[in-house]
């Protein structure tokens, strides 16, 4: 699926400044009950492991309207975390941020594993819709497994 929006979306490393502005979000509901609140622990793994990369997606005026973690687990697969800005939701931020990421820093992975709520419709269909297909076996009941590869 190609991004036809016309929005250019770039990624940064996560920062310091980006942590409060993310922290922000979680007054938002539906952020609060799907992610874990980004603690200076989480800040520190996210920015000093070997093993983890948060990055910003920006637009032309470097304003972050997403957010993209994700963990490389002892076997070399990334564990994929995405979050949309609350008053961005529901117009494809999420979708063309996650397409971009894939074709840029998401590379480097063989590939992605995304651990999602059963009752996160949003996400599920925004990963759906970049090609991340449902496992065949599911280990968990409250979670959908869905698995990337890049095509070639």
């Amino acid at each position: 699926m190609a991004d036809r929006s016309g929005l250019e979306i770039t990624f940064r490393l996560f920062t310091q400044a980006d942590l409060e502005r993310y922290r922000s979000w979680f007054a938002d509901a539906e952020i609060a009950r799907f992610l874990a609140y980004p603690t200076d622990d989480w800040f520190s793994h996210v920015t000093g492991s070997d093993n983890a990369g948060c990055w910003a997606a920006v637009g032309f005026d470097e304003t972050m309207f997403a957010e993209i973690q994700v963990d490389r687990d002892e076997e070399g697969v990334g564990h994929i975390e995405l979050a949309v800005s609350p008053h961005l939701r529901g117009r494809g931020y999420g979708t063309r941020s996650l397409l971009a990421f894939l074709s840029g820093p998401g590379s480097v992975y063989a590939e992605l594993h995304a651990h999602i709520e059963i009752d996160n419709a949003a996400s599920l269909a925004c990963f759906q819709r970049c090609d991340f297909i449902e496992a065949a076996e599911q280990g968990d009941d409250d979670f959908r497994l869905l698995v990337w590869r890049p095509r070639g």
